[in-house]
């Protein structure tokens, strides 16, 4: 599935995505990287508001799930069931970018043979908001696909 092709589904779905000015800025097999404007969602103090780290975050580990649900199904359902956010310092670059980490072969075989299995299952996906080399954030979230 091509970038633009996971933007609008992103901006159909989720319209505050949108809003937010998000993107795919790139995916491969380790890491699906999502983009959105600091001068789109900035607090009063110049920095990325709390909120919108944690929507680019989660979203960025949406993304990598769609993705590879997508290749089992046509419209999978997927639902976060649980999500924490421990913010480390302030991002104020110009541009927020949220990093998540791509399971791998053998963990995505487990999540879609419990899915057979069960009818739905659930995969834990974490994200990092990146400011250069430095971390400002880290997102822990929980994912449940619940069905084609």
């Amino acid at each position: 599935m091509e970038k633009e092709q996971i933007n609008r589904y992103i901006h159909e779905q989720l319209p505050s995505m949108a809003a937010m000015g998000a993107s795919v800025e790139s995916v491969d097999e380790t890491a699906l990287i999502l983009t959105a404007p600091l001068d789109q969602n900035h607090n009063g103090h110049g920095s990325a508001f709390g909120a919108s780290l944690y929507s680019v975050a989660m979203m960025s580990c949406f993304a990598a799930m769609y993705l590879a649900c997508r290749e089992h199904f046509d419209s999978p359902t997927i639902m976060i069931r649980d999500g924490q956010m421990r913010y480390r310092q302030p991002c104020d670059q110009p541009i927020i970018r949220a990093s998540c980490r791509m399971p791998n072969i053998r963990q995505w075989e487990g999540f879609f043979a419990h899915y057979e299995k069960a009818g739905k299952t659930t995969l834990s996906l974490t994200s990092k908001i990146l400011q250069g080399d430095d971390v400002c954030a880290y997102f822990d979230g929980l994912f449940v696909l619940v069905g084609e």
